[in-house]
């Protein structure tokens, strides 16, 4: 199937997408003037042997706002977020593949300290990327979020490699289970042609989160993290909102 954040160049096509796809339609006319984020190309990963490098992109991604919220967590995204991962196709048989190459976000305040301490009862998260794969039209992003707090030690997550957070990410209407209600993304927008960007909004809020994993010693954390956050946290009571820009470049023009 067809991905987001791609320029497919089989025949005369041409398309830019992530969770949707701009190929046989016109491009949306840049809108008005805006700030855009910078981006980097720099962590572009090396592709794998034999592959074809017009059927490839390296897609710089900023997700600039939006909502992360699960369990008893409700945070807006006021920090960005920066993703860098490959998509491409196999010359002959045009099997998509995608390679994560880097994932960077900030530490954000999720729970505040006891009589206003910022540092000892404090809580702070960050996402962390796991894997990332495109299926169907939308982007499967597996994430854990590692937790910072002088008590719970320095490898408390809430999700695991082995069990992450795994996210549906859509422009398209979700059907999540009650009591969350069915909400929609947007199609990429193009805001710059020189260089080339798009922005674009990916949802989902069908997703489950897993309890807390290795806080406190020999995991004697666990319990207070899961009780504080309302972990675990059954699909249907979750909620992950990116608004994002994204700079594509062919591995030809890199």
């Amino acid at each position: 199937m067809r991905s987001p954040f791609r320029l497919r160049r089989v025949a005369a096509a041409a398309a830019v997408a992530l969770g949707a796809v701009l190929t046989g339609t016109a491009l949306t006319a840049p809108a008005a003037a805006q700030e855009i984020p910078e981006f980097s190309h720099e962590d572009c990963p090396e592709l794998p042997a034999g592959a074809v490098p017009g059927y490839w992109l390296c897609n710089a991604v900023v997700v600039s706002g939006g909502e992360f919220s699960f369990g008893s967590f409700e945070q807006q995204l006021d920090s960005p977020m920066r993703l860098v991962y490959a998509n491409g196709f196999d010359a002959e048989t045009f099997e998509e593949t995608a390679i994560l190459a880097s994932f960077e976000s900030e530490w954000m305040q999720v729970q505040e300290g006891i009589f206003g301490d910022p540092f000892v009862t404090a809580v702070y998260a960050k996402a962390e990327a796991v894997d990332l794969d495109l299926v169907d039209g939308n982007v499967q992003l597996d994430l854990r979020v590692r937790l910072r707090n002088p008590l719970l030690g320095s490898k408390c997550t809430i999700g695991t490699a082995s069990n992450p957070i795994e996210l549906n990410l859509t422009v398209g209407t979700t059907n999540p289970p009650p009591p969350n209600e069915p909400i929609t993304g947007s199609p990429p927008v193009d805001v710059s042609t020189d260089p080339w960007v798009v922005k674009t909004t990916l949802v989902d809020n069908a997703f489950a989160v897993p309890g807390a994993d290795d806080c406190g010693i020999a995991d004697s954390g666990n319990w207070l993290v899961n009780l504080i956050a309302g972990l675990p946290s059954d699909a249907g009571n979750n909620t992950a909102v990116f608004e994002q820009y994204v700079a594509a470049k062919s591995y030809t023009d890199l």
